[in-house]
């Protein structure tokens, strides 16, 4: 059999862990070490996460929500029309929806205003001021922006239109003159509304303006458009987002929002329950193809269309978009790949690559994949509508995106974003100083980092323990996402029983070991030729849905081969671990000498006892431990 090629993540196995801590809840010792290495020292917390508490009174968290509910009462006892300014993206068309949805059902006069990405760029900007004022328009909510748009909400201002942002993106120095600003970042650090995304913003001046005006109709929809907007933006799912999300999650598959509906059944998720998963994979990128190569004016009327067939059309618009989508983005990929493997032993530190014929709407996309790929942070640009050039930025965990942009600010005309993307417009003759500011930058996050993806499996766990009654433990730790990631699991000694390699360079197993078989899915591998017979794997657990029938199988993340002695690195010094005729761990250091110990609890040490008790011993055996997948 010929070696695996290397792929581009390195391991790095569980801590030991004091189990006793959760010894008494109800749950599989692999999740309560999960729960323990995640930061969860009690029952008392667990719960806590488990059946989160009801959401605090929001007017206690956000200063200017008090003034934003009355100016729109205001607003709705003189006749005034107002205006919702989205974004084209996901979290900004549902957060647009949400408030056109909840403002109607009320009965205010207001009207949506959506940027055209290619024609008008980002956010707010001083054109659709002055558009909105000849409509006669006397207030704007911005949603998923406007904490920027410094020079339009100045425009606005001067024209006697007041202007109410709600925004979740950074908070810069200069900020505009704004009626009311309704942000997470202006509640204490320790508010569970800090980490909301736009929509979800949006979700709090929508549910106090209904429970204002006793309609709470109103916001029958907003939970449904709440969840696929957080989830699309991949906003952290902790505080008042995991609780609204736990809430929506269980009744998004019965809404009663045409639109969404369609979404479902083009996006072949009509016959379960909806994940996050689903939304993040399946739903979120039909919406935003959209935003993306077309008029995203099509998303704000399919989220508040309530005709069946009219929203099914739309719907087969989106999935067609999305599909152009996916061919534009693989061809762009192709293209900058072959780029950088020209040289492929001096990729810079920082990727940054330039085409003038490259689709604006797709580049993020791109940049992510080919961060991806490298490991490195990425930025992708082509030619903006003003001969300029608009870059796309997509960073590895632990890089910040915005704070090396701020860097570069004196090259650029504008940017924006946050720790893990960002977006920026720069003139061509600064994008060689740019890009060797972001080289600076990046090489000495790599030197510190390195340029492989590292992998943190939570837990250990066999193949005989997954079953649907794991699978039920597993659900009451959703949603998963940022800030609560798909646990991650290990396993040694996996016996290849069949390979398949799929069209697209994925790659499905089938599985066994001590006699439990199982299929595994290994979606974009690295691997050349033959496998090892037994392999090492690190996977999730996911559901495989075919033909009506459902059925539990490993999404496999990293592979290596097994081998019978494994290494462990401590303090300086290697040493081999292996387990003896199945019932001794032998650790042996470089010099040949040998330390044993049982198998099974209590794990008795069978060498001297003296050194039985010293510290370091006692936590090479842990370590030894756990490098043998005997305790979780």
């Amino acid at each position: 059999m010929t070696a695996l090629r290397p792929d581009s993540s390195s391991w790095s196995l569980p801590k030991p862990i004091n189990e006793n801590s959760l010894q008494a809840l109800n749950l599989p010792n692999c999740i309560k070490a999960l729960l323990i290495r995640r930061g969860f020292e009690s029952i008392k917390v667990v719960n806590e996460f488990l059946s989160p508490n009801e959401l605090p009174d929001p007017e206690e968290h956000f200063p200017d929500l008090r003034k934003a509910i009355n100016r729109l009462k205001m607003a709705f006892k003189k006749g005034q029309k107002v205006a919702i300014c989205g974004d084209y993206d996901a979290d900004g068309m549902t957060s647009t929806a949400l408030l056109i949805n909840t403002l109607k059902a009320i009965k205010f006069d207001v009207t949506a205003a959506i940027p055209n990405r290619i024609e008008e760029g980002y956010g707010l900007n001083s054109t659709m001021v002055k558009r909105l004022h000849t409509k006669g328009i006397r207030l704007i909510i911005t949603v998923d922006n406007g904490i920027s748009a410094y020079e339009a909400i100045n425009d606005a201002n001067k024209l006697d239109i007041d202007v109410i942002v709600t925004d979740h993106h950074e908070i810069k120095e200069k900020v505009p003159t704004i009626y009311a600003l309704i942000h997470p970042h202006k509640t204490s650090h320790d508010s569970p509304f800090r980490y909301m995304a736009g929509v979800g913003v949006a979700y709090i001046l929508a549910s106090t303006l209904a429970k204002e005006f006793k309609s709470y109709s109103a916001v029958k929809n907003s939970l449904d458009l709440f969840c696929i907007g957080t989830i699309a933006d991949m906003a952290p799912l902790i505080g008042v987002n995991r609780t609204l999300l736990i809430q929506g999650l269980k009744q998004i598959h019965e809404t009663e929002c045409a639109g969404l509906k369609s979404l479902y059944k083009i996006s072949g998720l009509t016959e379960r329950k909806i994940t996050a998963e689903d939304i993040g994979f399946k739903i979120a990128p039909r919406i935003n193809a959209v935003g993306r190569l077309a008029d995203p004016d099509l998303i704000l009327k399919l989220l508040v269309e309530k005709d069946i067939e009219k929203s099914m059309q739309m719907a087969t618009q989106c999935d067609i978009f999305n599909n152009e989508r996916k061919l534009i983005s693989k061809n762009i990929e192709t293209e900058v790949i072959s780029l950088l493997e020209t040289d492929k032993n001096n990729i810079t530190p920082f990727i940054l690559i330039a085409q003038s014929h490259w689709h604006e709407g797709v580049i993020g996309l791109v940049a992510s994949r080919i961060m991806n790929k490298y490991i490195r942070p990425t930025a992708i640009l082509t030619v903006a509508k003003n001969g300029k050039f608009r870059g796309s930025v997509r960073s590895p965990a632990g890089f910040s995106v915005i704070k090396s942009l701020e860097k570069c600010s004196d090259y650029l005309d504008s940017y924006g974003g946050h720790k893990a993307a960002g977006g920026f417009i720069v003139k061509p003759e600064n994008i060689s100083q740019i890009h060797n500011l972001l080289n600076s930058i990046a090489k000495k996050w790599l030197a510190e980092n390195g340029n492989s993806l590292l992998l943190k499996p939570d837990s250990y766990l066999e193949l005989k323990e997954i079953d649907w009654s794991l699978w039920k433990s597993l659900e009451k730790l959703e949603p998963f996402g940022i800030g609560n990631p798909k646990p991650l699991f290990w396993s040694r000694k996996c016996k290849i029983i069949k390979e398949s390699k799929l069209r697209g360079g994925h790659l499905k197993l089938l599985l066994s070991q001590k006699d439990i078989m199982i299929e595994g899915i290994y979606w974009d591998s690295n691997i050349s030729e033959n496998l090892p017979k037994y392999l090492d794997i690190i996977f999730n657990v996911s559901i495989n849905y075919w033909a009506k029938q459902k059925k539990l199988q490993l999404e496999i993340k990293s592979i290596r081969k097994s081998t019978e002695k494994v290494t462990i690195k401590k303090s300086g010094r290697t040493y081999k671990c292996f387990i003896k005729e199945g019932k001794e761990v032998v650790i042996q250091n470089q010099e040949q000498k040998e330390i044993s110990f049982s198998t099974h609890a209590p794990y008795s040490p069978k060498f001297d006892s003296n050194l039985s008790k010293n510290a370091y011993s006692k936590r090479l055996i842990e370590d030894a431990k756990i490098a043998l997948g005997i305790v979780c």
